[in-house]
């Protein structure tokens, strides 16, 4: 075996997707801060790091990124079956990779990193499916399906990609897949954790909750794709919002107050929850000053407040570590609440303005390296607790 195989961060697929996510998630965030700071509105709208950029990768990158690390620690954990080879999840790594440098250097009008970015993303479908199909897990087909229309999305972005065309939902609807998994591994995971943080019973929220918050925000997808009336869509959009809200107050108990990712994770749906709500009102025809303020509401709760606190419990759980937000982190929760109550605020006052919006992003970049800091080298190290790590 290469000595590159017995690595501890190749022990795993959620260790180099971890990194890497936030890796590229603070340099991004940065990058963006830097145009909003120098080039303002032109820069974003015409520049080589423009909203193009911005939005793909954010979505097809980061999110990808982000579950492929999470969806499938977690699917090898539910079927006994080993995820990622080696080679293939170096080979996964280096297409991902390769697509995040080529959009910097080819730029949003180059076909190259789109391409890069499907094949990376069809490998992960295979990935996945494999391990569901062989198992016969019917009940998780929900993540290949989700999967399989991130993979479409992408090519209809990479065949949209002049600015004009993109202009509609195809630039943000890649977000609905992922918002689709993320709050379906959510009704699963956040009654049992809650339980034995707390020392409560579970609070489960049944099948009907699973099939809305996983299966909606599909549906909607497609209603987004044919031409039926807005208000259906609305309907449709509230309805999955409602049902997060019931799991949010069937979840809900004062004890969390005391764990701090517990509340993360309770946060990252109830925000979630809000860009759905936004999004219903916006569908409907009300005043709510536009789709921008829906659009960050779902991503920033689900690929920042939701992400950081299911990769610090997938990152201690499985390196031996006590599962528990570090405190070094702590303190960056400010941080994070504050960009993204900020950034959700913008649309409605003051405004979306260059100087607030480079506030937002470089704060958000903060948020992502001192995440990288406190569990990067967990990632990269043996356990803690001296057991053998499982390759996979």
């Amino acid at each position: 075996m290469s000595a590159w195989r017995d690595w501890p961060v190749f022990s795993a697929g959620f260790r180099p997707w971890f990194v890497l996510m936030l890796t590229f998630a603070s340099l991004a965030m940065a990058a963006w801060a830097g145009v909003w700071l120098t080039a303002g509105w032109g820069g974003a709208l015409q520049g080589p790091l423009d909203w193009r950029w911005h939005a793909h990768e954010m979505v097809f990158g980061v999110g990808t990124a982000l579950v492929a690390g999470f969806l499938t620690t977690a699917a090898q954990n539910w079927t006994g079956r080993r995820a990622w080879s080696p080679a293939v999840l170096l080979l996964a790594l280096g297409l991902w990779l390769a697509a995040r440098v080529s959009s910097v250097v080819a730029g949003a009008d180059a076909l190259i990193p789109y391409l890069l970015s499907v094949a990376t993303e069809l490998l992960l479908l295979v990935v996945v499916a494999r391990l569901i199909l062989l198992s016969r897990q019917w009940h998780n087909l929900l993540f290949v399906f989700a999967l399989l229309l991130t993979v479409l999305l992408d090519v209809a972005f990479a065949a949209q990609r002049d600015a004009i065309a993109l202009a509609g939902w195809i630039a943000w609807a890649g977000l609905l897949p992922i918002v689709s998994m993320l709050l379906f591994i959510a009704q699963r995971v956040v009654p049992p954790f809650s339980a034995n943080r707390l020392g409560i019973a579970p609070r489960r929220t049944g099948r009907t909750v699973a099939a809305v918050l996983g299966g909606g925000p599909l549906v909607l997808l497609g209603l987004l794709a044919v031409p039926v009336p807005d208000e259906l869509r609305a309907v449709v959009t509230a309805g999955i919002a409602l049902t997060a809200g019931y799991a949010l107050v069937r979840w809900w108990h004062p004890a969390m107050m005391r764990e701090p990712m517990l509340w993360l994770l309770f946060a990252g749906v109830l925000i979630v929850s809000l860009g759905l709500v936004w999004l219903a009102l916006e569908l409907a025809g009300l005043p709510v000053h536009g789709r921008d303020g829906a659009v960050h509401a779902m991503g920033l709760g689900a690929l920042a407040v939701m992400a950081l606190g299911m990769m610090t419990r997938v990152s201690a759980g499985h390196t031996g570590r006590p599962i528990a937000l570090p405190g070094l982190f702590r303190p960056v929760l400010v941080i994070l609440l504050a960009a993204v109550g900020l950034r959700l605020l913008l649309p409605i006052w003051p405004g979306l303005q260059p100087s607030w919006l480079a506030v937002t992003a470089g704060s958000l970049s903060l948020v992502y390296l001192a995440m990288l800091i406190v569990i990067g080298p967990w990632l990269i190290s043996e356990r803690a607790d001296a057991r053998p790590a499982a390759r996979r």
